[in-house]
C-alpha cells in the first residue's frame, strides 16, 4: 500500500507499533502530520481505549521546554489468532497486539495424517474459544500461514497436497464469523517480525526461510512485497548450477534441489537404504524416520558424506544470499531455518559468504542475522497479518 493513501490514523497507528512509547511531538515531527491532527487522533484513540498516556518524562537532552508526554499501544485492546501448516507441524496461538503469545498449541505431525485440514483448523479453533472466553469478544480476526502458492484473490492454495486441497478459508471464516485472511507462511513470518520486533527489524529487509522448501520474503518501506503473481518469493527455483539436478518444477539446477530439508533428507534415505552411512544408520531405526536433526548430528559425528551435502548446500546458500544482498541490498538479511541454528553449521556458512561479500565489505556479514527457529513462528506471523489487515489498516 502506498502510505500516500493511508489515512492519518493509520499512519500514526503504524508508528506507534513501531516506536511506542513515544510523544506526540515525535510522531508529528517524524510523520509530518501535523501537530493538531496528531493530538486529535490520539485523543480519540485513547478515548477508544486503543492507547494510553504514560505521563510526562525527563527530557535527556536538557532541552528547555515542557516536558514531553509519552504514549503507548494498549496490548490487550484486541486479540488475533494465527494459524500455519506446513508438512512438519500445524501451529495455532492468540496473541495480543504486541505479539505476545497468549496461548499456543503444536501439532508435530505429518501432512500425511490429517485428512481434512479445514476441519482440524475448526476443530482446534474452537477449542482455543473456548478456554479463552474472556478474550472472545476482543478477536480481531483469523490468519492462516500456508505453504506455497497463493492465487491474488487471496482465496486458494496452489498445492500437489491432496491434504492441502481440502483447504477452504471461506468456511472457516462462515464458522466464526470473523475476518480471516491468509499469506504464505513465511510472509507471514516476515510480518510478525516487522511488527513484533521494531528492535531488530528495519524498514527494508529480507526474511529467508529454509526448510522443507524455501521463500524469501521481502519487507520494502515497511511494507511486504508482493510482486505480480504468487512466483514472487519463490527463492528455491533460482538457478544455481546450470544443467544441474531436475527440479520438480520443471527446470534443472534449482537451489531447491541442493541446499532445501526435502533434498538433503532424500539423500539421507538413499545413503542408509545402500548402507553408506554408518553413523546415520545408527541414528535411525527406519530409513523413512530420517529427519534434518539427524543429518544434523551425523555432521557434528563426522560423517563425511553428509558433511559434504552440507557444505555444498551451504556454498549454494552462499551464492544466493550473496546475489540476493546485491540485486536488493537490504538493511538486513534474516535466515530462519533449523540448519542455521547449528553453530558448527553457521560458522561454516559465515565463511562462505564472507569470502562471496568481500568486495563490499569485511562487516557487511553484521547485516545477516539468524533467527532463532521456533514451530510457533508461523502462527505468530499470521496473527501478525490479521492485526496489520484488520486493525492498522482497517
Amino acid at each position: 500500500m502506498n502510505p500516500i493513501k493511508k489515512s492519518n490514523r493509520t499512519r500514526i497507528l503504524e508508528y506507534i507499533f513501531r516506536n511506542a512509547p513515544v510523544s506526540r511531538a515525535t510522531i508529528a515531527e517524524q510523520t509530518d502530520i501535523t501537530p493538531a491532527t496528531v493530538t486529535t487522533t490520539t485523543a480519540e484513540l485513547i478515548n477508544e481505549h486503543i492507547i494510553v498516556d504514560l505521563g510526562e518524562v525527563e527530557q535527556n537532552d536538557n532541552t528547555p521546554g515542557r516536558k514531553r508526554v509519552l504514549i503507548d499501544l494498549n496490548p490487550d485492546y484486541g486479540y488475533a489468532i494465527g494459524i500455519e501448516f506446513n508438512e512438519k507441524h500445524v501451529s495455532f496461538c492468540i496473541t495480543n497486539l504486541k505479539g505476545k503469545v497468549i496461548v499456543e498449541s503444536i501439532f508435530l505431525t505429518t501432512y500425511h495424517e490429517i485428512s481434512n485440514i479445514t476441519e482440524f483448523i475448526i476443530e482446534n479453533v474452537e477449542i482455543l474459544m473456548q478456554k479463552n472466553q474472556d478474550i472472545k469478544d476482543k478477536l480481531l480476526g483469523i490468519g492462516i500461514g500456508v505453504p506455497g502458492k497463493i492465487n491474488n484473490n487471496k482465496k486458494e492454495l496452489f498445492s500437489d497436497s491432496n491434504v492441502w486441497k481440502c483447504f477452504y478459508p471461506e468456511i472457516i471464516k462462515e464458522r466464526f464469523h470473523l475476518p480471516v485472511i491468509m499469506d504464505n507462511n513465511v510472509k507471514c513470518m516476515a510480518m510478525g517480525m516487522y511488527l513484533f520486533e521494531p528492535q531488530k527489524s528495519p524498514e527494508n529487509f529480507s526474511f529467508f526461510h529454509l526448510g522443507i522448501g524455501m521463500y524469501c520474503a521481502n519487507v520494502i518501506n515497511g511494507e511486504l512485497f508482493k510482486g505480480e503473481s504468487y512466483i514472487s518469493g519463490e527463492i528455491g527455483h533460482t538457478i544455481v548450477k546450470v544443467d544441474g539436478k531436475s527440479c520438480e518444477c520443471g527446470k534443472n539446477g534449482c537451489l531447491n534441489t541442493y541446499a532445501s530439508e526435502r533434498w538433503l533428507i532424500k539423500m539421507a534415505k538413499i545413503l542408509i537404504k545402500n548402507k553408506a552411512s554408518v553413523i546415520l544408520d545408527s541414528l535411525v531405526k527406519n530409513y523413512e524416520d530420517v529427519n534434518i536433526e539427524h543429518i544434523i548430528t551425523a555432521y557434528n559425528l563426522g560423517d563425511e558424506v553428509i558433511r559434504q551435502y552440507i557444505l555444498e548446500a551451504l556454498k549454494y546458500l552462499s551464492m544466493t544470499i550473496s546475489n540476493l544482498s546485491i540485486i536488493i541490498n537490504p538493511t538486513k538479511i534474516f535466515l530462519h531455518g533449523r540448519l542455521f541454528e547449528e553453530d558448527t553449521i553457521f560458522n561454516q556458512f559465515q565463511s562462505y559468504i564472507e569470502r562471496d561479500l568481500k568486495f563490499i565489505g569485511d562487516n557487511y556479514f553484521s547485516n545477516i542475522e539468524p533467527v532463532r527457529y521456533r514451530p510457533i513462528n508461523g502462527a505468530v506471523g499470521a496473527s501478525a497479518r490479521v492485526i496489520d489487515a484488520y486493525f492498522i489498516n482497517e
